[in-house]
């Protein structure tokens, strides 16, 4: 399993000639690749990236614990998107870089 972690983190973009700090918010970034339309997505396929978006959407902890075939599925859709700027670098480490982490169940 992958540990995604999707809180937002400060960025400094320039309005009006003043910087500004804004949130990068993390979460709606993965979505919006998630439906990128260079992925091609269709029928069947768009529905599974769908229940990943909304699995995405439900949760409130800090990050998420992925399955190894959800987090390619980030990866490819981040791959194929382009266009992005330096405010994104961590948007990008934290999905590249996501931990591997074990989990055991309970008994």
């Amino acid at each position: 399993m992958k540990k995604l972690f999707l809180s937002d983190y400060e960025v400094e973009i320039e309005i009006d000639g003043k910087k500004v700090k804004k949130p990068f918010q993390v979460k709606e970034s993965i979505l919006e690749i998630l439906f990128h339309p260079d992925l091609k997505l269709a029928g069947r396929e768009l529905l599974k990236q769908n229940e990943l978006a909304e699995k995405i959407e439900k949760c409130n902890e800090d990050f998420i614990l992925l399955e190894n075939e959800e987090h390619n599925k980030i990866l490819r859709a981040l791959e194929l998107t382009t266009g992005l700027g330096r405010n994104a670098v961590e948007f990008v480490k934290r999905i590249i870089e996501a931990q591997n982490v074990e989990v055991k169940e309970k008994h």
